[in-house]
């Protein structure tokens, strides 16, 4: 067997400089489209497998590479609306940068931990997951950039978060412009271990995700300052599946008819609660007034639509990537919302 063909091989066969060479692999934009062309070629022509990974990153100290760990499966990632976005908006900014992206499912704790270990990566953005386990922990030995994303780690390099608080408030104070007075909240999983139904006093004291945390703040603050305690207001915990936040609505409805408003931590927990009020006969609004949080798509196109706090999920995702592709240190981007109302809150 033959010598294996070294870039500094093609290099010298098409008349560039290594760096150029390098460049027409690993960083395209930077070459001329006739030069890389004529590069690409004679390294095919050579039998050139192209860059070895471990030998570039001894040479340039990077990996080229950015690593994104979900607290869900990858399924869910690839599924779940604002992930998509989330995940879009990474990848336009590592288009933009000419690097790539590895996906880490923080649903198995120790193929997690392993995963992060060995990672060729320069950076680790973090999506709403919390600081005690193992993940993070191993992250933070890795000591490379950590962009936290609607999460508050303590040590992270940067972080992108919404202003949850003043959006849940503004949910709050929207519905009571609508007439509610008996309200529920359908809550998001207050941890990763998470449950399903009733959310007592107990439990909403040892909320461990921050996004949960500020909403409940939010809705709270506007609710006590319109007479409503924390103690008169039902709260259920939901899984991000509006079937399930469906079973869990009518369960709820059924030991409390006479709630009026239900503040949703997300669009699709609005959406199964929506489906419930259906199921037993009430409407949206005539009966419940109705918000969800995020702005998908989808909740435009419910009967009734559905009003919302919308993000711009891709926005955050791009700046979170960009954050950490620059080595961003001590940087904390507070991402404002906006109340889209439509016919589910209509007084």
């Amino acid at each position: 067997m033959g010598e294996r063909v070294r870039l500094v091989d093609v290099a010298r066969a098409a008349g560039v400089s290594q760096g150029t060479a390098s460049n027409a692999f690993g960083k395209p934009h930077l070459v001329r489209d006739e030069l890389r062309e004529k590069i690409l070629a004679i390294a095919s022509e050579l039998g050139y497998r192209g860059p070895h990974v471990m030998a570039r990153m001894l040479r340039t100290g990077k990996a080229g590479a950015l690593g994104v760990v979900f607290p869900d499966n990858l399924e869910y990632a690839f599924s779940d609306p604002v992930a998509i976005e989330l995940l879009r908006g990474i990848g336009r900014e590592c288009a933009r940068q000419a690097v790539n992206m590895m996906i880490i499912s923080a649903e198995n704790q120790e193929q997690a931990v392993m995963a992060v270990n060995n990672a060729a990566v320069d950076a680790f953005l973090v999506h709403c997951y919390s600081d005690n386990n193992e993940i993070i922990s191993a992250i933070r030995r890795r000591n490379l950039p950590m962009v936290g994303i609607d999460t508050d780690i303590v040590g992270a390099t940067a972080t992108v978060v919404l202003d949850d608080f003043e959006g849940a408030a503004t949910a709050a104070r929207h519905l009571l412009e609508c007439g509610a007075r008996k309200f529920a909240i359908l809550s998001l999983q207050a941890d990763e271990a998470g449950q399903l139904g009733l959310m007592d006093a107990r439990r909403r004291g040892s909320v461990s995700h921050r996004v949960v945390r500020e909403r409940l703040a939010g809705y709270h603050a506007v609710l006590r300052d319109a007479g409503i305690s924390a103690a008169d207001i039902v709260h259920i915990e939901c899984d991000n599946l509006s079937e399930n936040s469906r079973i869990e609505t009518r369960k709820m409805l059924a030991s409390n008819p006479a709630i009026d408003g239900i503040l949703a931590m997300s669009d699709i927990i609005a959406i199964g609660a929506l489906e419930a009020i259906n199921d037993i006969g009430r409407s949206v609004p005539g009966d419940i007034v109705l918000i969800g949080y995020d702005g998908i798509p989808r909740a435009g196109r419910t009967r009734p639509p559905l009003s919302t706090i919308a993000q711009d999920t891709v926005e955050k995702g791009r700046l979170a990537a960009e954050l950490a592709l620059g080595e961003a240190i001590g940087e904390n981007r507070v991402l404002k919302t906006r109340l889209i109302v439509r016919a589910s809150s209509l007084a």
